[in-house]
């Protein structure tokens, strides 16, 4: 799957991770509470699976799923 992801700063980023969702490649991006909310982590993660991008996902401003 290519995924496109678009920073608030307007740099944007295409990502491909086989074998992948969406779902999957925001996954890192939360952190489940007890009471069942996802919460939006304010940390660097790795945006991709080689961890050679790392981002702070509330600063993205859009993801975009990229049809082949």
């Amino acid at each position: 799957m290519k995924i496109k992801v678009v920073m608030d700063s307007g740099k944007e980023y295409v990502i491909y991770e086989k074998n992948f969702s969406l779902n999957d490649f925001t996954r890192s991006f939360y952190t489940d509470s007890p009471n069942g909310a996802r919460i939006l982590n304010n940390t660097l993660v790795y945006l991709d699976g080689d961890e050679k991008i790392v981002i702070n996902p509330t600063h993205i401003s859009s993801v975009e799923v990229i049809e082949k």
